[in-house]
């Protein structure tokens, strides 16, 4: 290394670094800033956060070594839950992972921190030399972590990462209106027949290409099925399109799965809107 400071530490008679963290706030090792995480607000708008391995060497007594993010004021989407935080290991990053965050406020902010597997199987983090030193380059932040497993050394953890606005959903092709319509009154005859699963089946068709009726009525019927987390995927869709009846039911839908706090921004929303007849 060409650094100033060396990443790589040796056992002293100071207190171990979690021990020395007063606040979010770095303290100094070896002449280097030492974090006890990375917090950064996103905005209200939809973020992709990528996270990128560069190299992994726990050592002897840690099974696996992993980054651990937390969303303050919104949530992760991962397999269409939504979750307050995740923790990602060290081979889901090998080939650079994208966890999609959705505010629910201007003050949504994540943070990541080091988190590992120990001896006997448990996720630790928070506890003897942990933290980490972070760097800037072009494209991204570089964040060098140790566990809290002997003296402090970063090289254990070197992640990159790297944040953007998710981009929108892709605009349907031109002559996809003239099937949308087709599978969406398919849907409902099934639906009146009582065949509510082959309504689904088209109402998702339609939906998938722009349909937002469909992706109103398909989020109907899941809520009616307890299928709360898929419906609350298609309201969503259909809110984001301005569909003001996917809003009340996306905010309903958000306050059964215990997120009020984004249900009340959704009426907001509502209330906004003009009427429509």
């Amino acid at each position: 290394m060409t650094n100033s400071y060396q990443y790589a530490g040796w056992a002293t008679d100071e207190p171990p670094l979690a021990h020395r963290y007063d606040s979010s706030e770095p303290l100094t090792w070896n002449g280097a800033k030492v974090y006890p995480l990375h917090s950064q607000s996103v905005g209200i708008s939809p973020t992709t956060v990528t996270l990128t391995l560069r190299s992994a060497a726990p050592r002897r007594g840690v099974r696996g070594v992993g980054m651990g993010l937390a969303v303050e004021s919104g949530h992760v989407l991962l397999n269409g839950r939504q979750l307050s935080g995740v923790d990602v290991w060290a081979d889901a990053m090998s080939g650079g992972i994208e966890l999609h965050v959705r505010p629910d406020s201007r003050d949504a902010a994540i943070s990541l921190t080091p988190v590992w597997v120990d001896e006997f199987g448990e996720v630790v983090s928070w506890s003897g030399n942990y933290g980490m030193l972070i760097t800037r380059e072009r494209s991204c932040l570089v964040l060098h972590c140790s566990t809290g497993v002997g003296p402090p050394d970063f090289t254990e953890l070197v992640v990159e990462l790297a944040t953007a606005p998710t981009p929108p959903d892709p605009i349907p092709p031109a002559d996809a209106g003239r099937y949308t319509g087709a599978l969406y009154d398919l849907g409902v005859a099934l639906h009146h027949r009582g065949d509510d699963r082959k309504a689904c089946e088209l109402w998702r068709q339609a939906a998938g290409l722009g349909n937002m009726s469909a992706a109103y009525d398909l989020a109907v019927v899941l809520l009616r099925l307890g299928q709360l987390a898929e419906s609350e995927q298609w309201w969503r869709i259909a809110a984001e399109h301005g569909n003001t009846r996917a809003m009340a039911g996306l905010a309903d839908v958000l306050d059964r799965r215990g997120n009020p706090t984004e249900a009340r921004i959704w009426r907001a929303a509502i209330n906004a809107e003009s009427p429509a007849y």
